[in-house]
């Protein structure tokens, strides 16, 4: 007998406000969920000996979910699946996301949370949630640090310290987020080594840059609550400068930063692992500044969010 799934789940994106990498060494980081997400719905197979099959067409999705897969995704699955202690065959799960995939956005945390959801229900506890992405987020980021699983699954503006409960932020003011991909795909587990593999090369030059993103957090949440969005703005260019000493920047997300910043934005960082996924701008508070960022990059496509509290 098929062991039940309910019959649709969802999951948040998100966005790191500040604290990138230095969160996985246990500093603080914020970040916010974003309304964009994945909606994932399931329906019984004709036969329940045959394979779980998982489409996403915005993601280019169409797998089989079986034991020796080696498509990431199918493997993520699996590794889900058997926490929840869910099922492994006889169901067609189908999702619609208008999150890109690979670009720092949350989209593997959604997909995970998501179809946790599917097996343990609505009510199931966010812990619990968490817990079971975790074992799919493994597949794809070697160690996370459990940020996008925990934004994935509760949403709001959260501060987070890896081991510690998380903290909701409300802020003071809406936080005018412009979100700008760089068509750059990446991996957060290679961006995660080669920052790890510069701290250990040089542990006593890149741990005082962690901890500079560690204080660049704090300071980031007390303008945040108290809606001091040009503080906010300082602390993004700020960030960005460190990240870059971390060797998880690019010429191309360097530029796109200067260019948000001539446009108006009141600061402008990567967000995500880096080198490639997505710039983060705060916009400007003039009646065209949307208008005058969505012109500085014209074919790439701004997101607009305004994140406010939940």
């Amino acid at each position: 007998m098929t062991i039940p799934l309910h019959p649709r789940a969802e999951a948040h994106g998100k966005v790191i406000v500040l604290g990138e990498h230095a969160v996985v060494y246990g500093y603080p980081a914020v970040a916010a969920g974003l309304p964009q997400g994945i909606v994932l719905e399931a329906s019984p197979r004709p036969d329940p000996r045959l394979p779980i099959t998982l489409t996403i067409p915005a993601w280019d999705l169409d797998l089989e979910l079986h034991a020796g897969s080696d498509h990431p995704v199918a493997r993520a699955c699996l590794e889900v699946l058997a926490h929840c202690d869910g099922p492994v065959t006889g169901w067609a799960l189908h999702g619609a996301s208008a999150l890109p995939a690979r670009a720092g956005l949350g989209s593997s945390a959604a997909l995970t949370v998501a179809l946790a959801r599917l097996v343990f229900g609505p009510d199931a506890s966010i812990d619990d949630v968490v817990a079971a992405s975790l074992a799919g987020e493994r597949v794809f980021h070697g160690e996370p640090s459990g940020l996008d699983s925990r934004v994935a699954a509760q949403g709001g503006v959260l501060r987070y310290v890896r081991g510690e409960p998380p903290r909701s932020i409300v802020p003071g003011a809406p936080l005018p987020l412009c979100i700008i991909p760089s068509g750059i795909p990446r991996s957060t587990a290679d961006q995660v080594a080669r920052c790890r593999s510069r701290l250990e090369h040089l542990p006593s030059v890149v741990r005082p840059v962690l901890i500079a993103i560690g204080q660049a957090v704090e300071s980031g949440i007390h303008a945040i609550e108290h809606g001091d969005l040009d503080t906010l703005g300082v602390l993004f260019d700020v960030a960005h400068g460190l990240l870059g000493a971390l060797d998880v920047s690019s010429p191309a997300l360097d530029r796109m930063a200067a260019d948000a910043r001539a446009a108006g934005a009141r600061g402008a960082k990567l967000t995500g692992a880096g080198c490639g996924g997505c710039l983060l701008a705060l916009a400007g508070d003039a009646p065209d500044a949307a208008a005058r960022l969505t012109a500085a990059f014209p074919t790439l496509r701004p997101l607009f969010v305004e994140v406010a509290a939940s």
